[in-house]
């Protein structure tokens, strides 16, 4: 991606590869415009999205944090389903649940049984119920489904170590250890012991890219494939509306580094899974977990053969790059794309090429956090109108998007350096138990989901003393007009009842003289949209409007009709959209 920043000429038309699309004659003469004019660069886009998914925002949940309902410190599905409602008023259509299979630890990644629910969550009928409900609200509801690996307390792994018959190459064994070109691998270091574990009832070493406790599938054996096939139907039959895939670079090894990521084997598996979801739920939707470049990302499409969407983590780290260029952030799975691109708003249009050249725009998902990654309220220093930009980015911006839980209130972090702190409680009122349960316990403050952390002590309840009465709730922020969460309500509604942002023809990037400025026009079937953001959260913006966007307008965002004249002064951190 670091090559397309040689496109950036004035008045250029990008052409995608092969794999996204081709442009019509009505944007051939689209091309020829952008090409003569010195106002604009124009990217044609022009592409047949029809899925459920190509028109949703979906709202990630860490159900242990979300809401308690019995009282006991973790979330359940009870709790979801009482804040269903919440989410149909936020303007979201769908949601993403992280791991709900019983595990054995906080995080659910390490699976236990594919076929029974987290206990701690409640029981099967409850998740039903769950299920039901959201559907009654027209939202779409994808699972969290690890194939990848599983937890070594599984009953496939003990039959594997014990060598019972037709279980013996369930998992990745040999006799030795490699001497060295195995590692993490989304890392070039050599270290075999972080990825071969000796398991003593075998006497044999397995692999595991994720750490002894979630030990590798071996992926080329059939009848792993159907063992993992038949467990995608059983919770496609229980209504489930499509699956996010995690780690799916690292399904099939062929030796090590580079060998163990974005192999053609563990490519070509996926598009054998995605064949047989489709063969039990056509409009069922797979998103892949592929923590990389663009261009990587893109192989996983297949030509269509293979995944539906991919997640796209280089938007959020440009938009925290232009809003604090000082934060580091680092790929904890996987690789940065973009860490030599200009920290300015060139960043945003360069992820708009990029995005077309390795697929169709609308395979791509772009997200500002989520569990894996430090909040970005946290990355922005606390900075509400920084909060506020990356917001009005995201809601702007072509595809189908994700929103992490509590992002829309400004939910940050007490502390970097464990997960746990990524994953906090929601923060629903400005009470002991931030309107989480009714005994302000907290799952956070128990040691036994820590068993690594030696006299682990609480935290949350003390840092959400400290946090109290500050605006930072659901509730106050409902009260605040000027909110956050209020604004992302009217940018929700907004992209909601205007298609051409979720899936434009054309994109036009006006390189407007103040560079504080993000200007960009958005067309398509049902008309155009003018989209304009101040990137600066503490100062004014003066700019000169291109012709075509002066006279008579209507702002969507606040519905205030408006004359535009030659030129505008955006307030710190506004947004406006015509």
């Amino acid at each position: 991606m670091k090559r397309l920043l040689s496109l950036f000429i004035a008045a250029s038309l990008f052409v995608g590869c092969s794999d996204s699309g081709t442009s019509s004659p009505q944007h051939q003469t689209l091309a020829s415009a952008a090409t003569s004019s010195a106002a604009y660069q124009s990217l044609a886009i022009n592409e047949d999205a029809n899925a459920w998914w190509h028109n949703a925002i979906i709202y990630e949940i860490w159900p242990r944090s979300f809401y308690d309902a019995d009282g006991d410190g973790s979330g359940d599905f009870n709790g979801m389903t009482s804040k269903l409602d919440y989410l149909k008023d936020l303007g979201v259509n769908g949601i993403w649940l992280t791991p709900v299979f019983e595990a054995p630890s906080y995080h659910g990644y390490d699976f236990q049984d594919f076929y029974k629910v987290e206990s701690d969550y409640g029981t099967m009928e409850e998740f039903e119920n769950f299920i039901v409900e959201a559907h009654k609200r027209d939202i779409k509801v994808i699972l969290d489904l690890v194939l990848n690996h599983i937890s070594d307390k599984h009953d496939w792994f003990i039959k594997s170590a014990n060598k019972e018959a037709g279980y013996e190459d369930y998992f990745i064994w040999r006799d030795e250890r490699p001497a060295s070109g195995w590692g993490q691998p989304w890392s070039s270091e050599s270290n075999p012991a972080a990825v071969w574990h000796w398991n003593e009832t075998r006497n044999a070493y397995y692999y595991g890219a994720f750490g002894s406790s979630q030990p590798d599938l071996n992926l080329t054996k059939q009848v792993v494939v159907d063992e993992l096939n038949k467990l995608a139907t059983f919770w496609l039959e229980k209504g489930v509306d499509g699956f996010r895939l995690d780690a799916v670079r690292y399904a099939v090894e062929e030796g090590g580094y580079p060998l163990q990521a974005d192999t053609q084997g563990t490519i070509d598996y996926w598009a054998l899974f995605t064949r047989h979801v489709k063969s039990i739920k056509p409009d069922a939707m797979l998103v892949a977990e592929a923590w990389a470049d663009l261009n990587t990302i893109g192989k996983y499409r297949d030509n269509g053969k293979g995944l539906d969407s991919a997640f796209d983590f280089d938007f959020g780290t440009m938009v925290i790059d232009i809003l604090n260029p000082a934060v580091k952030q680092s790929a904890d799975f996987g690789t940065l794309g973009n860490n030599k691109l200009q920290q300015n708003r060139e960043n945003l249009w360069a992820n708009l090429q990029a995005r077309k050249a390795a697929a169709p725009m609308n395979y791509f998902a772009p997200f500002l956090t989520n569990h894996d990654q430090n909040r970005i309220m946290l990355s922005l220093n606390n900075d509400m109108n920084k909060a506020r930009i990356a917001a009005s980015l995201l809601m702007t911006t072509p595809g189908t998007l994700y929103m992490y839980y509590g992002e829309e209130i400004g939910m940050s972090q007490y502390k970097t350096g464990d997960d746990q702190y990524r994953r906090a409680i929601m923060q629903w009122a400005d009470e002991p138990s931030a309107g989480f349960n009714s005994t302000a316990n907290f799952w956070l403050d128990q040691g036994k989901w820590f068993p690594w952390v030696q006299n682990h002590e609480g935290w949350f309840a003390h840092y959400w003393q400290g946090l109290q009465g500050k605006g930072l709730s659901v509730a106050a922020q409902s009260a605040d007009e000027n909110s956050l969460l209020n604004h992302y309500k009217r940018l929700i509604a907004v992209r909601n009842a205007n298609p051409t942002l979720k899936q434009p023809d054309e994109i036009r990037y006006y390189p407007v003289e103040n560079q504080d400025v993000w200007l960009v026009e958005v067309l398509g079937k049902t008309g155009s949209v003018w989209v304009l953001i101040n990137l600066n959260s503490t100062a004014a913006a003066e700019v000169e409007l291109p012709k075509p966007l002066q006279g008579a307008r209507t702002e969507k965002l606040s519905g205030q009709a408006m004359h535009l004249g030659e030129r505008i002064t955006l307030k710190p951190a506004e947004a406006l959209i015509f």
